[in-house]
């Protein structure tokens, strides 16, 4: 994805209502759970892992972003 794929994906996502959890996939094969909307900016986000610890990532080193599994075709209410 380009950085500015990940930045419109993350805006459509945390504008949701409800939000849901989401995936964010890096290049070097690691899976993000999003449990709740992070902060970001143009470049990177962050959010509170589940050990309470800060977790961020750059927008540069995206793979891919989906669903929380059991989402039906990883779309929720017409976002794919």
């Amino acid at each position: 994805m380009t950085v500015k794929q990940v930045e419109e994906k993350l805006t459509e996502l945390v504008h949701h209502e409800p939000f849901v959890p989401f995936v964010v996939e890096l290049n070097d094969g690691e899976s993000l759970v999003i449990p709740h909307p992070p902060a970001f900016d143009e470049n990177g986000a962050v959010y509170f892992g589940a050990d309470g610890g800060l977790v961020d990532f750059w927008f540069k080193n995206v793979r891919s972003i989906r669903l929380v599994s059991g989402e039906p075709n990883g779309t929720i209410h017409g976002i794919p």
